[in-house]
């Protein structure tokens, strides 16, 4: 079988009748601007119909760039993220990025070991979606030089560019949709407070139950020991085993809620007749459960979009020294598993 000979500038050049060297600039991100649209529009179709491929070690030595971003999460089994990467991935094919994804299991260390492999390979930049809230990989990018944006979660060093939701502002629609529902015997599944969204919707939780004059004692908060359904049934189980009459909880995500589901069954009981639950991020499928679960939606496919796009902006930019932060606006969707309160007797109805 003949080899296919692989197509070059020069190849192009002496299609389209002009020199190599308007070619090479009108591929170019960086210099197509000095050439004509007319000459660049020929230049790429020519290029995509005789099949050239740009040889990626020779852009890199040339331009200083690999033209690729490594991307880090903390779970691939958690479904809130899929439409984040899917964000990501659809600014970075719009301008020839290549992405490497690498995730965390959730472990400081092991994300540091990770974006040390990403950076030894030379990416143009980090989009970090694991980060605890005191992050050795923040140190650890800027000391190297390597642009990165944060999204989804933060971290107390702050001075570096982030993207995410406004939890504050999603547990205060949760909190003032049960009230509304007639609850103020309202208990929080917290998840680990080293992570930024965890402590951020307790704070939020807190703070909007005192600006209605009701007192939190500390026996309505349960602290998971990770964001994951089986987390969220074992707190829940403690919650109930110290509430009895508790009428909602809030719980700091979605698998959180699914979790104390499974432990309201284990009780007993049933939602919302004995407890209304109000989840957190609108993961995929929420609606398919025989109780839909009524939770505070975050754009994830957004969020993705515009942590890319500030990537590729401090990237082309070349300047480190920004604390940029793009805060997007939550939904409260209203389910099936949240409920005007019912007013028990002492003894609790188990159903």
């Amino acid at each position: 079988m003949v080899q296919r000979k692989r197509v070059t500038l020069r190849d192009l050049a002496e299609h389209l009748n002009i020199n190599t060297s308007t070619v090479s600039r009108a591929l170019s991100e960086k210099s197509s601007e000095m050439i004509s649209p007319d000459v660049v529009k020929r230049v790429k179709k020519a290029a995509l119909e005789m099949g050239y491929k740009q040889n990626a070690a020779a852009y890199a030595l040339k331009m200083g760039s690999t033209k690729t971003i490594g991307m880090i999460i903390p779970d691939l089994m958690n479904p809130v993220f899929p439409p984040i990467i899917r964000g990501i991935q659809s600014v970075l094919d719009r301008y020839g990025y290549t992405a490497f994804l690498a995730y965390s299991e959730n472990n400081e260390i092991t994300a540091h070991t990770e974006v040390e492999r990403l950076i030894s390979r030379g990416v143009d930049g980090i989009i970090y979606a694991a980060a605890f809230r005191t992050d050795s990989v923040v140190d650890l990018c800027k000391s190297q030089g390597v642009p990165l944006v944060l999204v989804n979660r933060v971290v107390d060093q702050g001075d570096v560019d982030t993207v995410k939701v406004d939890d504050s502002l999603g547990i205060k629609m949760a909190v003032d949709h049960l009230l509304e529902l007639g609850h103020r015997k309202i208990g929080f599944i917290a998840g680990p407070k080293n992570i930024s969204v965890s402590y951020i919707r307790l704070r939020a939780f807190t703070q909007t139950m005192a600006e209605h004059d009701l007192e939190v004692e500390p026996h309505r908060i349960v602290e998971a020991h990770a964001l994951s359904e089986d987390a969220g049934e074992k707190a829940m189980s403690v919650f109930l085993g110290q509430n009895s009459d508790a009428t909602a909880i809030i719980a700091s995500n979605d698998l959180i809620a699914l979790g104390c589901y499974t432990a309201l069954r284990q009780f007993g009981y049933t939602c919302p007749k004995r407890l209304s639950i109000v989840g957190f991020n609108n993961m995929p499928y929420l609606d398919w459960f025989a109780t839909p679960l009524t939770t505070v939606s975050i754009p994830h496919f957004q969020m993705g979009e515009r942590s890319a796009e500030l990537l590729l902006k401090r990237i082309k930019s070349g300047n480190l020294d920004f604390n940029e932060e793009v805060l997007l606006k939550p939904k409260l969707v209203i389910r099936g598993s949240t409920a005007p309160v019912v007013r028990r007797k002492k003894k609790s109805d188990a159903s």
